[in-house]
């Protein structure tokens, strides 16, 4: 998890400095490493983004670990991000990218708060 809100804490920076594409990027990868980090809770690992995403669906969704709509959220990241990262013409809404940023937040707190049901458990 300090991966994930080291990743957070760089996207506000992005935001506030009026780099949208930089921030979406950094939102993507707090809600992949929070992911990761659920998953390897689970004693899985992945090496690819694509199956980390799937995971997320079958490993955290399915079992009720995560709302259907996180998954959405990630998702959503992983095509901003994509878009950020290798359209040369992307030009991303700033408030667009601070949505997503707000829903990385929420993922954070939401794969957290699994996580410490998870060491109690």
């Amino acid at each position: 998890m300090a991966k994930a809100d080291a990743a957070l804490e760089q996207a506000d920076l992005l935001l506030k400095a009026g780099h949208p594409d930089g921030a979406a990027d950094r939102c993507y990868y707090a809600m992949f490493h929070a992911a990761s980090a659920l998953l390897a809770s689970k004693g899985l690992q992945y090496t690819s983004h694509r199956a980390v995403l799937s995971a997320v669906g079958k490993e955290l969704v399915q079992p009720g670990l995560l709302a259907p709509k996180h998954h959405r959220a990630i998702l959503d990241a992983f095509d901003m991000r994509q878009t950020a990262d290798y359209d040369v013409r992307a030009d991303l809404d700033i408030g667009n990218v601070e949505q997503a940023c707000a829903e990385a937040r929420e993922f954070a707190t939401v794969v957290r708060a699994a996580l410490g049901r998870r060491a109690g458990a």
